[in-house]
């Protein structure tokens, strides 16, 4: 069974969900000629939010040029790092999205058109650019996030730095690592994709960011568990629930991990250490209603009920 049944969509890895802590709201539209340098932050949100609604809604050329003009915009008046950066992820996370629907043939997500749905618009999977070229939107997608990486590494652990702006570019960069490494692993690359993630891990451990820290290991242990690496996946597990038990996001880290660890087990045939994880997974999973796990985990118990550790007649 594909481990990634356990893993939440909503993880707390998803950057597009978090909003720089430094950027002030705007009720600007978006990135124009002659701005000043002192509004690019107000404006790159708007801009940010304006391409995040485009990928939900499947209008995907939409959001890489949206994100493209922005990122032109903060390379000529020399944007905050954080803030580039930022701009520089979502342009990522729509590439990905691109590619996702070409290898869906157009239908993912609801990317095949970018119209009002009744099939007339602009076709969004053709796999071309705006100059009829065909695109390898991982490369990009890639490409994108290093050079994010690369910019926001001229900065780190630069003397003078506030708190607060330290704080801001450790959490950027560790996210950033995390995207790269989740792109090599979707390309198999693991070797790569481990190297990235822990890459982000360290910036995420560094900055006290425990939600984020846990999530990232799992990621790093489900790496291990796609290469059936199973001792490696559960001394990372180990790790993750150390840096999830206690924070905001127990739940919903927890469901995974133990869903992880359980499944590291039944691939090593270990059917009752097995059992006992995916317990722990289903109450979790029920608090914070991580469905897919309920389901994995309920199927899985039902099956083994033969090896409870429980005597049926103590129910009698």
């Amino acid at each position: 069974m594909n481990p990634s049944r356990a893993h939440p969509r909503s993880s707390p890895l998803d950057a597009r969900r978090r909003r720089p802590r430094s950027m002030p709201p705007s009720s600007a539209r978006g990135p124009t000629s002659g701005v000043d340098p002192r509004a690019v932050p107000a404006l790159v949100m708007r801009s940010v939010e304006n391409a995040r609604v485009a990928i939900d809604d499947g209008k995907l050329d939409t959001a890489i040029k949206a994100m493209k003009s922005t990122d032109a915009l903060c390379s000529r008046v020399v944007a905050p790092p954080t803030v580039h950066g930022l701009c520089l992820r979502v342009l990522a996370d729509a590439y990905v999205s691109k590619k996702a629907a070409e290898g869906a043939g157009g239908l993912a997500g609801g990317a095949m058109t970018e119209g009002d749905g009744s099939g007339g618009g602009e076709a969004q999977s053709s796999g071309e650019g705006d100059d009829g070229v065909n695109e390898d939107y991982a490369e990009l997608a890639k490409e994108a996030l290093k050079r994010g990486i690369d910019m926001c590494k001229v900065h780190e652990g630069k003397a003078g730095m506030n708190a607060y702006m330290r704080h801001d570019l450790l959490g950027r960069l560790g996210d950033l690592y995390a995207a790269l490494g989740e792109i090599y692993r979707e390309e198999g690359n693991h070797k790569e994709a481990i190297r990235a993630l822990r890459h982000g891990l360290a910036r995420f451990e560094k900055n006290n960011q425990n939600d984020f820290t846990a999530a990232t290991y799992n990621r790093v242990a489900y790496c291990y568990m796609e290469q059936s690496v199973w001792d490696a996946a559960l001394d990372t597990l180990q790790s993750a629930e150390r840096a999830a038990t206690g924070n905001d996001a127990e739940s919903i880290l927890l469901s995974t991990t133990h869903a992880y660890r359980a499944q590291c087990y039944r691939a090593l045939d270990q059917i009752q250490p097995a059992r006992e994880a995916f317990e722990k997974a289903l109450t979790f999973a029920m608090a914070c209603g991580n469905e897919p796990v309920v389901r994995e985990a309920e199927e899985f118990l039902a099956e083994t009920q033969a090896h409870s550790a429980v005597d049926d007649s103590a129910f009698l």
